[in-house]
């Protein structure tokens, strides 16, 4: 009876992956582009491609489903060297709260710096300086059905701030783990579905005169139209599986297919734990191009690289991990996270 209702349940999600990207545009842009910064170094080691066996806090970003797996707490804290003297920092922790499910928070913070401020009628600068905030704050749910399917839904708050202009938006996340009898798993995600995104503020605003007023009349109050741009939807499906080597380890093998508004991602990654407490990773992005984008431009990531280690401090679970993600054109990504477990 429990493998039938599952069985529904990924019937029912997957309905809703085609209605919701049956129609969509192949090519396209978005707005809070901070929602495409992956987090995690595991996972991005492994080129993002685990989606199916991810489990803990930092499945909230990749698939929240897998934090249906974290027996009592755990928490993940994250740093990132992004390019351009960019910096992104994550955290994210899974309470178990028994027949409830999963309870998790998450939150990224991104820093771009400042620079001078500028307008069009001070063009050299105002002599003040902005400094934008970008930041996404989650709250997850997800829960163990049977042994074999785990379901998860995340909703986010986006804020951006850039001097006295700012956006926010609402976001949610979906998402399904499911074990077969032989071991593959599979995964399937839906994120950033929610609302538009638009600028608003004061430096919109300024006084106009009407054409044939009087010219002692008052100006009127005239504010520009900002854009609204849409967030960067996407949904995945992948698979994984784990190989027992004995005493000799484990290989972890993980692969998924990642549909999105602009280019169709591949994602593969690999992983070998020795003794439960040393891992190496790998992992590939590869592009896929539909038949009506003509020109071809190489990804700014490909291959990922990254390592483990695994410590039992005084019964707490002590997770250090590390990733280098190399792009084409900037200098390479690093990322470093300590995770907890009770």
């Amino acid at each position: 009876m429990k493998d039938i209702k599952s069985i529904k349940i990924l019937v029912l999600l997957l309905i809703l992956l085609q209605l919701s990207f049956g129609n969509a545009p192949k090519i396209g842009m978005a707005g809070a582009p901070e929602l495409l910064i992956p987090m995690g170094a595991r996972n991005v080691s492994m080129g993002g491609a685990d989606i199916s066996n991810i489990a803990g806090p930092e499945a909230i970003y990749w698939n929240p489903a897998g934090l249906g797996k974290v027996q009592n707490v755990e928490a993940t804290f994250n740093y990132m060297n992004y390019f351009a003297d960019m910096n992104v920092s994550y955290v994210a922790t899974g309470i178990n709260a028994g027949q409830v499910g999963v309870i998790g928070l998450s939150f990224q913070a991104l820093d771009i710096g400042s620079w001078e401020e500028t307008t069009i009628w001070m063009p050299e600068g105002t002599g003040q300086s902005i400094e934008p905030t970008y930041m996404t704050v989650g709250v997850t749910y997800a829960r163990r059905f049977t042994d074999r399917i785990l379901f998860g839904a995340n909703g986010k708050v986006i804020r951006e701030d850039v001097g006295k202009m700012s956006a926010s938006g609402i976001a949610f996340d979906l998402g399904l783990q499911y074990v077969t009898p032989f071991g593959v798993s599979f995964g399937v995600t839906m994120k950033n579905l929610g609302s538009e995104i638009k600028y608003d503020g004061t430096p919109i605003e300024f006084d106009s005169d009407i054409d044939y007023s009087d010219p002692n009349a008052t100006t009127r109050k005239t504010k520009l139209d900002m854009a609204s741009h849409e967030l960067p939807a996407s949904m995945s499906l992948g698979l994984g599986y784990n190989y027992d080597l004995g005493q000799m380890g484990q290989i972890n093998v993980a692969s998924s297919y990642n549909h999105t508004y602009y280019l169709d991602k591949g994602r593969f990654g690999a992983e070998y734990v020795f003794n439960n407490m040393i891992s190496l990773r790998g992992g590939y992005v590869m592009n896929f191009y539909p038949e009506d984008w003509p020109r071809e431009e190489e990804s700014q990531f490909g291959l990922s690289l990254g390592a483990g280690l695994n410590l039992d401090v005084g019964g707490t679970a002590l997770m250090i991990d590390y990733a280098y993600r190399p792009m084409s054109d900037f200098d390479a990504n690093q990322y470093f996270a300590i995770s907890l477990g009770l």
